[in-house]
């Protein structure tokens, strides 16, 4: 029971965060970023307020918005600006197997060294191996083919892609707010209802993402707005929910930094290859293969010891 208790969160992490990147996936590109995201964050508002007191009957919720202290509030920006960069991360064009794979290691990396110099969490030569391994898969993953590389150097017609950027842009979006997050998340209360957290958390991203909205959206016009979104909105408001709950808890049950979300990103890892080739038919070179698993053994490497 125990260990059922141990593993449950990483699980619903895993769970979360695969239907997250499907509804990440699959938002309506017309619909402007912010207006979708406080729908989703509506949905998880209600969600966590209903949970509540589920599992508190009788509970005064306001009593425990109280209790929060400042990484509730916090934890609402962060998550603003992780959902955003995933929303852009695939209009950018990013497979769903790679561009967060990559977003998740570089977390990974910078988690091993704030879980290193901020939270006393153990260096070691393995974990130092890990991360160079981590590098060096991510340098397979991105590499241009050699078949590509072979036709430019004989002329062919189609040019080697150029460097973009702004590609990139989403994904150092989600490192960073992924990282803000997660060292937020380690420090929330314990004392604090993890329903009632998350519940104040939503309620910072529902006002943030309706200012940032009249401020980015050409249209005005917020109720117009929303009526362009799908079933996209709710759904990620529910995985939502898992992620942020899922977050407190392992945590809570005392994983560290550096281990809890390189075991997550592992699985989700696996996971969003076999969604990627199953459900969106996106292309598995071999060498991506290679890249990814040496990648995975370097999260491996860091995590495992």
């Amino acid at each position: 029971m125990e260990i059922l208790i141990f593993i449950a969160p990483l699980l619903l992490n895993v769970f979360g965060n695969t239907v997250y990147n499907i509804a990440g996936k699959s938002t309506p590109e017309k619909i402007n970023s912010f207006a979708t995201l406080s729908l989703s964050y509506l949905t998880g508002l209600v969600l966590c307020v209903i949970l509540f007191f589920v599992t508190n009957p009788g509970g005064d919720i306001f009593a425990a918005f109280v209790s929060a202290n400042w990484a509730s509030y916090f934890l609402g920006i962060t998550i603003v600006f992780i959902d955003l960069s995933l929303i852009l991360l695939y209009r950018a064009g990013w497979d769903v197997r790679i561009g967060t794979l990559i977003a998740n290691i570089g977390v990974s990396l910078v988690s091993v060294i704030i879980g290193v110099a901020c939270f006393g969490e153990a260096m070691t030569a393995m974990k130092a191996v890990g991360i160079i391994v981590c590098i060096a898969g991510l340098y397979v993953v991105n590499a241009p083919e050699k078949k590509a590389v072979e036709a430019v150097a004989e002329g062919a017609a189609e040019p080697k892609k150029k460097f973009s950027f702004a590609k990139w842009i989403p994904v150092i979006l989600m490192i960073v707010a992924n990282t803000l997050y997660s060292v937020t998340a380690k420090v929330t209360p314990t004392d604090v209802d993890t329903f009632a957290s998350v519940s104040l958390t939503y309620l910072v991203c529902i006002v943030y993402a309706l200012i940032m909205f009249f401020i980015t959206s050409s249209n005005k016009n917020y109720f117009k707005e929303i009526k362009k979104a799908n079933w996209t909105a709710p759904v990620l408001g529910a995985c939502l929910v898992c992620l942020e709950v899922s977050t407190i808890l392992l945590f809570r049950v005392g994983w560290e930094l550096s281990v809890g979300l390189l075991l997550a990103y592992v699985l989700l890892a696996v996971v969003l290859v076999i969604l990627g080739r199953v459900v969106y038919k996106e292309k598995l070179t071999t060498k991506r293969i290679i890249g990814i698993v040496i990648s995975l053994a370097g999260v491996v490497l860091v995590g495992l010891v």
